[in-house]
Order: C-alpha cells, then structure tokens, then sequence
C-alpha cells in the first residue's frame, strides 16, 4: 500500500517534488483506490522541461512465465516475459494510465531474443513490419555474448509505442547505426547522436560506477529516429530487498558510496554539457538527501531537433 500520509510529509522541491505533485498523487489515490492499496509503498515520477508530470506505481507481477497481463487486461505471450523481474512501473499522465514499464533479468541481445523484441514491438504497436528495428538491433548484436542485454521495455499500448532498454557494456556505437538513423554524416541526426553518444561514452571509460543503457523506440510508424541513453548507477543505494546493510556491511558501505558516485557524476556531467539545468541539478544533486527517496536515471534523448532530457526518481 502506499503510505501517502509519508508521501505528504516529504520537503517541497519546487520542480522535483512541489505542492501540485502532491495533489496529483491525492487525486489518483482517489481515482484509483484499489490500485493503491494493492501497490508497494513508492511512488516514480518523471518530469521533463516544459513536458506533463508522470506518476509511477510499483506493483508485483508475475515471473518465470511467457505470460504477462498489461494493464488493459489484454495478455501477451512471449518467451522473454520469462526473464521479468517481479515488479514493473504502472505511469500516469493527467490522471491515465498511459505506459507500463517493465525489467529483465539481462538475457543476451542474440538472434532469438532479437526475433522475441520484434515480435513484442508488433504486440505493443500493431504494426507488423519491424524490419528497421531488427536492423538495428541486428547491428548492435555481438560476436560474442557480452556487448548488450536487454534490461527495460517502456510499453505504451495507448500511444502504440516501445522504448527498448539496453545495457551498453562496450564505448561507441557502430558507423552503420548512426548511417542508418542519419543517412549522412553532416545531417543533423547523425551528428547530434553522434556527439551525444561520445560524451556518454566517457561515463563508461572513466567511472565503474555507471550503467549506461542505450534507448530506441518503434511505435506504429516505424523506427523512431532517435537514440536514447539512460544513465544510472550500477548499484542500488540500500541493500538489496530481503537483506539488511548489517548482513555484509563492507559491501553494503562499498555499494552504497558506489550509487552515491554514480548519482554525483551523472548530475554533474549532466549539467555540464548543458543537458540539465542549474535548477534542476541544485535539486536532483539533493534528492536522495530525503528519506526513501532514490535517483532512478537521467535520460539523455538524441535526434533531429538536438536533445531532450527526461528525469526518472521517485521514492521507495
């Protein structure tokens, strides 16, 4: 259940966590009574500059089956829903539930799991023809296990769209997906994607810390032509669900520094290469300074028109 009394008591962020967050999370406790009382106690939120709040709740799914249940009751079946982690994201937007995101246990980017995204995509969008997603996918598919796994899907039945979430264990994506995102390399797809990328590849070299994930999405028409970068940090900042900080202290106070890095460089980086406002760092650098509250990613968005940042946090 979500403790909202808890939720109510939290400091005011002006942008972060204000008054009118507040009272959207009242209002869909009140639309959704049954939601809330059957959610764990967090709450996900999502902001972007100039762009509507989102609100996220944690519920428990099943796992270990080709089966899964979305939201609208329609039920999916694919052999990657085997590899779900027990929870996903419900997000609401101006009282709708408009996306449903969910987490994998890391199977390796290869040939049936690449054939598994496809046919997800089609599920999720309606439209049969994936042929530039598995292009693309194909390009990212390693020689060898290893290069990528995929960790999220950002399924949104009532926009017809999939954000697929991949772990980027290597520096650099191949000439040939920047070619077939921007055609030419003085178009401004390429370009930006490229610069985009380059810096986030500096988070990978420099800073153990990281987890970079790597983001495309496909909706009804096609391969959207823009690439995403999830940055977050490798560890979580308490000990894992079912343990205890004094069940191996050493290496929950090594973990825990380890986030703490993580969430400092990104909100830093970030700032510095005028992808995240002044304001919005002075509040996202502190966030976590409050009780339950966690940093979940910093997302950088690259395409035509330059880039576009999302901020994923919440409390747990």
């Amino acid at each position: 259940m979500v403790n909202l009394d808890h939720l109510m008591s939290i400091s005011n962020y002006p942008n972060l966590f204000s008054g009118e967050d507040k009272d959207a999370i009242k209002e869909l406790a009140e639309m959704y009574p049954d939601l809330f009382s059957s959610a764990n106690d967090s709450i996900g939120l999502i902001k972007t500059d100039g762009g509507v709040s989102q609100y996220g709740l944690k519920v428990n799914i099943p796992t270990g089956v080709e089966q899964y249940e979305y939201f609208d009751g329609h039920l999916g079946n694919n052999v990657l829903f085997k590899y779900l982690n027990k929870y996903k994201f419900l997000y609401f937007k101006n009282g709708v539930m408009t996306k449903e995101v969910v987490s994998f246990e890391g199977p390796p980017l290869i040939d049936p799991t690449i054939d598994a995204l496809c046919q997800l995509a089609t599920e999720v969008t309606g439209n049969t023809d994936t042929s530039s997603l598995r292009e693309v996918l194909k390009i990212l598919e390693p020689d060898e296990f290893g290069d990528y796994e995929i960790s999220t899907a950002d399924i949104s039945r009532v926009d017809k769209s999939i954000r697929i979430g991949l772990i980027k264990k290597s520096t650099s994506i191949p000439e040939e997906v920047l070619k077939l995102y921007g055609t030419r390399s003085n178009t401004k797809i390429y370009q930006n994607i490229q610069g985009v990328s380059q810096l986030v590849d500096t988070l990978i070299v420099d800073d153990e810390n990281n987890l970079v994930e790597i983001i495309l999405e496909f909706d009804s028409t096609g391969l959207v032509k823009e690439i995403g970068y999830a940055l977050s940090s490798e560890f979580m900042k308490d000990a894992p669900e079912g343990t205890t900080s004094q069940d191996n202290f050493p290496v929950y106070l090594e973990r825990h520094q380890s986030h703490n890095n993580a969430v400092a460089t990104i909100s830093l980086k970030t700032k510095e290469w005028y992808w995240l406002s002044d304001t919005w760092y002075n509040e996202i650098s502190v966030w976590e300074q409050q009780p339950k509250a966690v940093h979940g990613a910093t997302i950088i968005t690259a395409g035509h028109d330059g880039t576009k940042l999302e901020l994923v946090y919440g409390l747990d």
